[in-house]
């Protein structure tokens, strides 16, 4: 051995003989117990809030140095309550020494046990999370007993630096329980019974990690089990992290759930990229309430969110509805499921939903949409189906959003309205999320867009309506979108119409332009009503424009007119007359009055409708029939809600019996203006006895024939 290999054995065996030397110096003539109050001294005059030590600290130094905590507690700042902020029953954690000499940080086992964390944001809106020291101090180096402030670290470590920091042989953390409350809202929620465990996590190596525990919400009312499972292996390099598989169980349960009770599944195997900040999705798979999505693709993130992949949709609503606990209609083929499979792109002004394919209930569909919204937004939609009936996702999107909103009424009924809103920190790339979505429907986006539509649907099913045989075709430049034509088949009649939007001010103005032909009023009564009270041939000519998109702004902003004309039927069953206008006609009169109700061929109900800014306007209303005529005029108001109109009914030899319409236009009043039946019915009584059928020389005879004809 020659003499330079001797001095290098030689000073490595002295440093050996110093490190252990000193290890059993510090572990046997150093008591670190003795240095609680300086530790806590530090603690308060970095964060304001008193540590306290209800057990021992011990350390250990060769080959490990360590320390471990016995119990361990963080008091809440003032204005909260007395409980601790964060309380520990036992932490130990090692870090081995002579990687500390390589730069390198590697940790033996960490425990974590009795863990309770209460975080609290007060009706004033302060958390308690946030510290701060009880002042301002100048910026010096502080000693605290053995304690230095250590130089702040250099701001280019990296995300795999970070990882670095990371190595341990295992990781233990049982019986954690971690609250926060929101007494603004009266919301708490908690996670109980926490363990975590994983196995040694090294650079190159596999290693295991599994969570589970216990979700608590009060308002929301739902508890949830759940645990993962994550099995990964880092690069040598800790510049990439490869998921095997990430599998997360959640079985939530209330009354606040919809059904009560759901079980949610995760599972996924993806490619971490943390030098790039992208994430490669190998598969991955979603499952609730019997609907299942499967991704995969890509995602980035190191400054906008860019997603690319294949997206696959599998659902049965029978099966949902009964995941929900309600029923829901039986398909006519047996069959009903939705399958989808889609290309998917979410990048930065940019939403693409490419190749869709799949079916309905069996019967196939297929179709793209992009939406463009940079410096010229461009819009372009294609739909092509044989039979689609969306009757059960609306019934089933209904009672979950009746479910949502009567949540949502109860917390904030409860909330204050004054209250200060809270909005959490949220990183660049959630920013930019927000940021585009607003850009997406902005007017000065939307003002600018050009479109393309292109819908074929040889039959839908909405809201118990049957539309066949629909073509829409579109075009659309600088903000303004024509659909021409927009033609359909609903009630055995044909529709052609022209719609036209333009979304160059503030609020859409739309504009369309219809005509009917041949629709029958015996579906359109049977659809609306559930009794089918009239038949014949309905025509319709229309030209109406309103602004916005609300229900609300649309029937304030009504302009145009409707005619309609309808031929050759029967009405059946009418209730246009008050409750106890019968009662008002006697014997043979109020027999046929009845009699003209039950069943009554027209020939003619016709009439013109003019709307200005949600007033709807009739003044020609005519109904012509065997045994009964009719006019009327009058308004409705769509803002108000209101109605005043007024029909005079004509049964052949009775007198006429004037109707007044007012109140509610969705709830109206019916009632017999009765100054007008009397002065009519006087009139109709003179107008017999004085007929010239009646006109004899003898006046006695001439009243008697009169009255012969009034009450025969």
């Amino acid at each position: 051995m020659n003499l330079i290999a001797k001095i290098i054995l030689a000073v490595a065996g002295t440093l050996i003989t110093l490190l252990v030397i000193a290890a059993i110096s510090l572990t046997t003539l150093v008591d670190p117990n003795d240095y609680k109050q300086e530790i806590s001294s530090a603690v308060y005059d970095a964060t304001g809030r008193e540590l306290t030590f209800n057990g021992d600290i011990s350390l250990t130094f060769f080959p490990w140095f360590g320390v471990s905590l016995g119990e361990v507690s963080m008091n809440n700042p003032k204005g909260f309550p007395d409980e601790a902020f964060a309380s520990v029953t036992q932490a130990k954690a090692s870090v081995k020494v002579l990687p500390l000499f390589f730069r390198k940080i590697e940790f033996s086992d960490v425990v974590l046990n009795g863990l309770t964390l209460n975080l609290i944001e007060n009706k004033k809106g302060v958390n308690n999370w946030t510290f701060a020291p009880p002042k301002s101090a100048p910026d010096k180096t502080k000693h605290h007993g053995s304690i230095i402030k250590s130089p702040k670290p250099k701001a280019t470590q990296t995300e795999s630096m970070a990882l670095a920091a990371l190595l341990i042989e295992s990781l233990s953390v049982t019986d954690t329980n971690i609250t926060y409350e929101n007494q603004r809202k009266e919301q708490k929620y908690s996670i109980k019974d926490l363990s975590l465990a994983s196995s040694a996590f090294r650079a190159g190596e596999s290693f295991t990690l599994n969570v589970n525990g216990i979700a608590v919400a009060q308002k929301p009312a739902i508890e949830s089990p759940f645990t993962m499972t994550l099995e990964a292996t880092p690069s040598e390099d800790l510049s990439t992290v490869d998921v095997t598989n990430i599998d997360i169980t959640l079985e939530p349960k209330g009354k606040d759930v919809p059904g009560e009770q759901a079980s949610i599944h995760a599972r996924t195997a993806l490619t971490a990229q943390l030098k790039d900040q992208s994430i490669t999705v190998h598969k991955g798979e979603l499952s609730a309430y019997n609907t299942v999505v499967n991704l995969t693709g890509n995602v980035a993130y190191s400054n906008e969110l860019d997603v690319t992949g294949h997206l696959n949709l599998h659902a049965d609503y029978r099966k949902i509805a009964k995941a929900l606990g309600i029923s829901s209609p039986q398909p006519a083929n047996n069959n009903s499921e939705l399958i989808l499979s889609m290309q998917l792109k979410l990048i930065p002004d940019n939403i693409a939903l490419n190749d869709i394919q799949g079916s309905l209930e069996g019967h196939p569909l297929n179709g793209d949409f992009q939406y463009y919204f940079g410096n010229k937004p461009q819009l372009r939609l294609r739909l092509n189906a044989e039979h689609l009936n969306l009757d059960p996702y609306i019934a089933l999107g209904k009672l979950f959003k009746e479910r949502t909103e009567a949540s949502d009424d109860t917390t904030k009924s409860k909330t204050s309205a004054t209250s200060p809103r809270i909005k959490a920190r949220s990183t660049n790339v959630e920013l930019k999320a927000e940021q585009n979505i607003a850009k997406a429907v902005a007017p000065k986006t939307l003002a600018k867009l050009n479109a393309n539509v292109d819908i074929t649907i040889n039959k839908l099913l909405v809201n118990d309506l049957t539309i066949s045989n629909i073509k829409a075709l579109g075009k659309g430049k600088d903000g303004v979108i024509t659909i021409n034509p927009l033609q359909f088949r609903v009630f055995e009649g044909d529709v052609a119409s022209t719609l036209k939007t333009d979304l160059r001010g503030a609020l859409p103005v739309s504009s369309i332009t219809l005509t009917t032909d041949k629709m029958n009023l015996a579906n359109i009564t049977k659809t609306f009503t559930g009794t089918e009270y009239a038949s014949g041939k309905l025509f319709v000519n229309a030209s109406l424009s309103a602004y916005g998109t609300t229900q609300e702004t649309v029937s304030s902003t009504l302009n145009g007119k409707a005619t309609f004309n309808a031929t050759d039927g029967t009405l059946t069953g009418l209730k246009i007359l008050p409750p106890g206008t019968l009662e008002l006609l006697e014997g043979s009169l109020q027999k046929k009055v009845k009699s003209s109700l039950t069943a009554q061929p027209y020939q003619v109900i016709r009439g013109t409708l003019f709307a200005k800014n949600g007033r709807i306007s009739n003044n020609d209303f005519i109904m012509k029939a065997t045994e009964l005529n009719a006019n009327g005029s009058g308004f409705a108001n769509l803002a108000s809600d209101s109605i005043h109109y007024k029909a005079d009914l004509k049964f052949d030899n009775v007198p006429v019996i004037p109707v007044v319409i007012s109140g509610k236009l969705s709830k109206p009043n019916y009632k017999v203006d009765m100054k007008r039946f009397l002065g009519s019915s006087v009139e109709d009584i003179a107008k017999t006895l004085l007929n010239k059928e009646n006109k004899d020389e003898n006046p006695l005879k001439q009243l008697e024939k009169g009255l012969k004809n009034l009450f025969k």
